[in-house]
């Protein structure tokens, strides 16, 4: 009789172990779904959001919103996991918990903590093993940027995010960290804004020698064009980079390549 019964529990405890990883997983925000693919889980991922453009693959996912989640589409999919970002979904986060569904939330602020939800994200869904070797080239990578750096003095930096009016980061964002482990000073160094709107007289008193603009805010031609730039070093010495803005502001896995690319830059 104890036999059978520890045999009952074995099928048991093996089938909990087998079902617990999820089999449907909605992604709801594109650092995740990047997580996600560079995990090896495509085939798992049953929606994500119209924003969702890397890697090809998940532009032929079931999409299921854009900047707001549609819950009926979400709950209609039937997932077993449904991925968020805190800090920018509150209100949708909310919304589906109400409906019971089976969310979690991950909620990384700069890049030591993108490797961390990287982690989690693996343990969540059972690829653990795939995950920590995502993080350990991650850090090695990181590790040959801080080698080639020492010894280099470090640039003053300034990024643009908005072109009119002029919007740059502070160094307390996630962009900010990026800057920094970039081996570059960003010459915002303080503001109660994350996303500061700048003056043009400020930017030339600073007089940054990188200036870092993400792609699509202004054309190349517009700003070697416009005279307010003419004085500023970075101008002078053609050390202006544009940068995809996916890379450089999704806390997800290609962010070591926005790193990389400054870091040569720098």
């Amino acid at each position: 009789m104890l036999n059978k019964l520890s045999i009952i529990v074995f099928i048991v405890l093996l089938a909990t172990s087998v079902w617990a990883e999820p089999q449907r997983i909605i992604s709801t925000i594109p650092c995740i779904t990047e997580t996600l693919f560079a995990l090896g889980l495509e085939d798992k991922i049953v929606g994500v959001t119209e924003n969702c453009n890397y890697p090809a693959g998940a532009k032929q996912k079931e999409k299921v919103g854009r900047e707001i989640v549609n819950t009926e589409k979400v709950i209609a999919l039937k997932p077993d996991l449904v991925l968020m970002l805190e800090d920018a979904q509150r209100p949708d986060i909310e919304k589906l918990k109400k409906f019971k569904l089976p969310v979690v939330t991950v909620n990384p602020h700069n890049v030591d903590e993108v490797l961390d939800t990287i982690k989690r994200i693996g343990e969540i869904t059972g690829t653990k093993e795939r995950a920590e070797e995502i993080v350990f080239d991650i850090q090695a990578r990181l590790n040959e940027v801080k080698r080639k750096a020492s010894g280099h003095s470090r640039p003053k930096v300034f990024l643009v995010v908005g072109y009119r009016p002029l919007i740059t980061t502070g160094p307390g964002t996630f962009v900010g960290n990026i800057l920094k482990l970039s081996g570059g000073d960003n010459i915002v160094l303080n503001s109660r804004s994350p996303y500061p709107e700048w003056s043009f007289e400020t930017l030339i008193e600073a007089d940054p020698e990188v200036i870092v603009i993400m792609d699509g805010v202004v054309e190349q031609r517009e700003v070697l064009s416009d005279k307010r730039w003419a004085g500023l070093s970075a101008v002078r010495n053609n050390r202006i980079v544009f940068i995809d803005p996916d890379i450089i502001s999704r806390p997800g896995p290609r962010v070591i390549k926005a790193i990389e690319l400054l870091a040569e830059l720098f």
